[in-house]
């Protein structure tokens, strides 16, 4: 298996709980919520393969998830290059959202894609 210690994980927008909780869904990927990620591809590289029209994406690693007590598929069925989901408990706490969200930290979209 890949060494995932930095393998980044990137969300369109800025990951709050509401927004995590309101993205999560059960699908045919499990209960959770999609994300970008791949081994050894930086966050800017993510933001580009995501497609993200937001000013901003928030950026985490699966090591990071993994001990917040969820785990990371990846590859999944879904948009973006390097589609993946982030699987959370189909009852998953606000205290639980509250703490992934903490992990994400927001930054510049280096490559927003606007609709004309």
């Amino acid at each position: 298996m890949a060494d995932v210690s930095e393998q980044f994980v990137v969300r369109g927008g800025v990951a709050t709980a509401r927004h995590l909780r309101a993205g999560t869904r059960m699908s045919i990927n499990g209960h959770g919520f999609s994300v970008q990620t791949a081994p050894g591809l930086s966050p800017a590289d993510l933001a580009r393969g995501g497609r993200y029209p937001n000013r901003q994406i928030s950026v985490a690693t699966v090591n990071q998830l993994i001990a917040a007590g969820v785990s990371v598929r990846w590859p999944t069925p879904g948009a973006g290059a390097c589609h993946g989901t982030v699987l959370v408990p189909e009852h998953a706490s606000d205290d639980l959202f509250d703490l992934l969200a903490a992990l994400f930290t927001p930054e510049t979209n280096p490559f927003p894609m606007f609709e004309n």
